[in-house]
């Protein structure tokens, strides 16, 4: 089975030009883990311990305001979650949960950073999507703002 994601891997966009080879090493440093429909894999507000490549399947990004939960995105085959809290040592800003079943690999703390400080291919990957994410959200959020401002 390890095999078969070693392949898949090499089709993310985040891993382009990566080789089987290249990605079993990224296979080998986490830990592959099945998840339910609806199971509950990062808690907002909790301590970062491991960040996520998505394998297969859709994982929901929501938040909890207010007593209701508010969905922010979806991630599919491909996207990495939970690094930005684990790179910087602060909370979960959302929690995320199996949309359907879905099959991820967990790098712990130790395990990405090692793999981060030894490839620097990898690491400028993962930095720049991760900025590109906070550029997203940046946008949407002044986006949000002008409209809210419009409306009075």
């Amino acid at each position: 089975m390890s095999e078969d994601y070693a392949e898949l891997m090499t089709t993310f966009p985040l891993l382009e030009g990566f080789t089987a080879n290249g990605t079993k090493r990224l296979l080998a440093a986490g830990e592959i883990t099945e998840l339910a429909a609806g199971e509950v894999l990062l808690k907002e507000g909790e301590t970062a311990e491991f960040a996520v490549l998505i394998l297969k399947g859709t994982i929901e990004v929501f938040v909890e305001r207010e007593g209701k939960q508010l969905a922010l995105t979806e991630a599919t085959a491909g996207d990495i979650l939970g690094e930005l809290a684990l790179l910087c040592g602060i909370p979960r800003s959302a929690s995320a949960r199996a949309k359907e079943n879905s099959t991820v690999l967990k790098w712990s703390d130790e395990s990405l950073h090692t793999l981060l400080l030894r490839d620097r291919s990898l690491a400028q990957r993962i930095f720049r999507e991760t900025l590109r994410t906070l550029v997203d959200k940046e946008r949407e959020l002044v986006d949000s703002l002008v409209k809210a401002q419009a409306a009075n």
